[in-house]
């Protein structure tokens, strides 16, 4: 059993962003807790039969979870009084939210099954399925019956197949194809009403989706791992490509339908990318060692489909006004980030506005966020690590690339606007800014077109490539013979642990990993985060 409890206070003072809070602020308490049971049962069997193996497992789990939490949040409703931050201060209108949800339970059923059959322990075929029971599925053809999904992988150890030189210590190829099911959030195939902040009951504008069928995942896999030189040097491979299929939408009801929304399965996102590990020991003597590894990682995202009502989707941001969108456009990637460019003519070239109050400035295109401007995805990721032994001693360091990608700073596009930034103070002392080459006099006009949450959102992209080390320590294993003097230790390490230490180079002026959450809708964003921290501390690890 897990048991989680979260308390947030959060409290926006008068005078914070309109797109924010209130005039009189805005207060925000949540009070959430959760507890999940988890229980499974499992039979296995283990036999052998000439050159064949069989091992096998059939089993079953459930999985229960129960929420009660209650969130009041003033909004844009703002406060009775300026700054008074409890929740009688709050005024209790439509445009403040009141979220309680009382014993809210969901519960997921299953049994599954596993299968490898083996031949003379170099030709493995593995089998697994797995069928689900949703309480979320309910009110659909899925409630009684669930929803099932397969694997088979077949995996050959080449070496033992075929003679290879002395050389090659081992050799395997491998392939898979699965599907894996999903569920979907609650009160979705027959949502209710709820009662506002302001005590009026809020009839459900979504019709119930009896249809609904559980999301569906369809992945494919080969693969390949190599070792030479009696281990010392090791190569692994991976190709996949995965298909996700009815993703749950919220669409515009159809004509004549009494209900505003209607809930549609719909969707095809393709995932496809390349995966490769490189490790070695370049030096393996009996008092020093160093060992190497790099990691290697390539994905590519695709939209191959959506509905055919649905020309495109906007999943970030929601809730307030932004210089910037993240669609869902059919052709596109996840991760795409749209806004306002600059005018641009056939050569490339900024356009700029030749009379009026503007002249001299460049215009601008995408009212609306209509613009692609880049997208928060890496080309590719790498890391390479190095480990050195000596004697007690060990040294670890690891090196963190990450290569293409765009990410927006919405914090200096709002500094940019009120003209508080270094950048514009520059400009300011200078009596001018440089654009393209282009040298533009009125800087105030400038930064008023560019700047803000209403801004030039092409102009705040930054190219995410960094190079950065991202951790660094140092070990000492205390000698056996003095641990042993102890006669209660037999083991004790100290070390020395530095994490995410500096940028060996950046191309962004801040750190590209910062993003505004954790979510799919702001990724690549970001909007006055906190500070990249620097780690550094001691562990001293003894072992009884």
């Amino acid at each position: 059993m897990d048991y989680w409890a979260d308390k947030l206070r959060q409290k926006f003072y008068a005078s914070t962003a309109t797109a924010l809070c209130g005039a009189n602020g805005r207060y925000v308490e949540m009070d959430y807790q959760e507890t999940q049971m988890y229980g499974d049962v499992m039979a296995m069997v283990k036999k052998t039969w000439g050159d064949f193996t069989l091992d096998a497992a059939i089993g079953g789990s459930i999985n229960d979870k129960v929420v009660n939490s209650t969130r009041y949040d003033s909004k844009n409703a703002s406060l009775k009084f300026a700054n008074v931050f409890n929740i009688a201060n709050i005024v209790m209108n439509s445009s403040a939210s009141i979220d309680q949800r009382i014993d809210q339970r969901r519960q997921l059923q299953s049994i599954f099954g596993t299968a490898q059959i083996g031949y003379k322990e170099k030709l493995f075929l593995d089998l697994t399925a797995r069928n689900d029971w949703a309480s979320t599925l309910s009110y659909t053809s899925h409630e009684k019956s669930g929803f099932a999904y397969p694997s088979v992988g077949l995996s050959m150890l080449l070496d033992k197949w075929v003679k290879l030189p002395e050389w090659v210590s081992f050799a395997k190829l491998r392939g898979a194809y699965s599907k894996v099911g999903n569920d979907i959030p609650p009160f979705i195939t027959n949502p209710s009403s709820q009662i506002n902040a302001g005590g009026e009951i809020q009839a459900n504008d979504a019709a119930p989706f009896k249809e609904m069928e559980p999301e569906m995942t369809h992945a494919i896999e080969f693969g390949t791992e190599w070792r030479f030189f009696q281990h010392r040097l090791g190569v692994n491979l991976t190709y996949y490509r995965t298909n996700t299929y009815n993703q749950f939408f919220k669409l515009p009801a159809l004509a004549g339908d009494k209900y505003a929304y209607r809930y549609v399965n719909a969707g095809n996102i393709q995932n496809r990318g390349w995966e490769l590990t490189l490790n070695g020991t370049p030096v393996l003597t009996p008092d020093f060692n160093w060992k190497t590894s790099v990691n290697f990682s390539t994905n590519k995202n695709k939209i191959v489909k959506l509905h055919e009502d649905l020309k495109e989707m906007i999943y970030g941001p929601t809730s307030f006004s932004s210089s910037y969108a993240m669609k869902l456009i059919k052709g596109g990637s996840i991760g795409d980030i749209y806004g306002k460019a600059f005018v641009r003519d056939d050569a490339g070239n900024i356009v700029y506005e030749t009379e009026g109050d503007n002249k001299g400035l460049p215009l601008v295109e995408g009212d609306g966020n209509t613009v692609k401007v880049g997208n928060a995805n890496p080309v590719f990721m790498m890391g390479w690590d190095h480990t050195f032994s000596y004697k007690g001693f060990t040294l670890y360091f690891l090196l963190d690339w990450r290569y293409g990608g765009k990410v927006l700073s919405q914090t200096q596009a709002e500094m940019d606007l009120y003209g508080v930034s270094e950048i514009t103070a520059d400009a300011r002392d200078r009596g001018y800014v440089m654009l393209d080459g282009q040298r533009i006099d009125n800087v105030k006009g400038f930064y008023k077109i560019v700047g803000g949450r209403a801004g030039v959102t092409e102009y705040y992209m930054y190219d995410a490539t960094n190079l950065r080390l991202r951790e660094v320590s140092l070990s000492y294993n205390f000698s056996k013979k003095w641990i042993q003097k102890t006669k209660v230790l037999k083991d004790v390490q100290l070390s020395f642990v530095a994490r995410n230490l500096c940028f060996l180079y950046k191309k962004a002026p801040f750190d590209p990993d910062l993003v505004l959450s954790t979510g799919n809708d702001n990724q690549g964003i970001e909007v006055f985060g906190m500070p990249t921290t620097r780690s550094l501390g001691f562990t001293l690890k003894c072992e009884f």
